[in-house]
């Protein structure tokens, strides 16, 4: 579902199958802190999934977000507004281990 001709893609049904669950597996593998937001590492996607997943985010889980240019690529920052919203649909999914990644 994920690869196509063995390149990463983001399906354009993929609204249907994120919940806070995918968010934090999401978080854990390619997320970090960043300040006071985090950011979702997305470099080796296209600008247009990166902005499809950004619009996600935001109507689907109120999470302000924006893009930015980061090296080669694209990744998404959780602005520090939207911590608290963040934080509250992902912890139950997050492993102990990772909770630095949120505070």
């Amino acid at each position: 579902m994920f690869y196509i001709n063995k390149v990463k893609t983001i399906p354009l049904d993929i609204e249907n199958y994120i919940a806070a669950s995918s968010l934090a597996y999401w978080a854990m593998d390619d997320g970090s802190k960043a300040g006071s937001g985090f950011h979702y590492n997305t470099q080796g996607l296209t600008i247009e999934e990166v902005t499809m997943l950004s619009n996600i985010l935001l109507n689907k889980f109120k999470l302000i977000n924006t893009i930015q240019k980061h090296r080669n690529g694209y990744r998404i920052y959780i602005s520090s507004k939207s911590m608290d919203n963040f934080r509250a649909l992902v912890t139950p999914y997050f492993h102990s281990s990772m909770m630095y990644k949120l505070n």
